[in-house]
């Protein structure tokens, strides 16, 4: 089924971008469960790892990462003690990795609240998941593909960069170049 396969490169290419390229340590997308038959194939020696947070129903959530960008993000002094603040003894990033789909599914499921702690994984600065928490999600200085509320001129170069990746990967997808060629390129 060509066309799957096809689509998840789509997909991919247009949400993934900064982590395929090497430029962001994850993102997150909700897909459909047919296509985690293909993942495998689709990602093969492109460098990008990825962890099913929570299969409920006919969706899935996908983590997808650079495992050493997002093992070198979280271990840093600040992030490690605000994990630590929500209950993250994890060690290993396989650890934090499972603790986090541990909460997060139990979110997904209405058994708990919504893990914020997720804006560390997807490398958003910890200013701007703080400035989040604290505000509830309003009042931001500018929004992207976060809520900011420190630094805004960073963010914004930050937004640039990910929408020029997310442009450039889409059309080479498009134009018929796999997702494994393009990101052998970025890698």
């Amino acid at each position: 089924m060509e066309g799957a396969r096809k689509r998840l490169e789509r997909l991919l290419a247009n949400h993934c971008a900064p982590v395929i390229c090497r430029k962001k340590a994850a993102n997150l997308i909700v897909a459909g469960q047919e296509f985690l038959g293909y993942l495998p194939e689709v990602l093969e020696g492109g460098g990008v790892s990825w962890v099913n947070l929570c299969g409920c129903g006919k969706c899935c959530h996908l983590l997808f990462y650079d495992r050493e960008r997002l093992e070198n993000y979280l271990n840093k002094e600040r992030h490690r003690e605000f994990l630590k603040s929500y209950g993250y003894q994890e060690r290993s990033l396989a650890g934090k990795l499972s603790r986090l789909a541990e909460r997060y599914e139990g979110y997904q499921k209405k058994e708990g609240k919504f893990p914020h702690e997720i804006g560390l994984f997807l490398e958003y600065p910890l200013e701007d998941i703080k400035g989040f928490i604290a505000h509830q999600g309003k009042d931001a200085l500018e929004s992207g593909y976060w809520k900011v509320y420190g630094d805004v001129d960073q963010a914004r170069e930050t937004f640039r960069l990910y929408d020029g990746l997310r442009q450039t990967l889409t059309s080479l997808v498009e134009a018929g170049i796999s997702l494994r060629e393009c990101a052998a390129e970025a890698w």
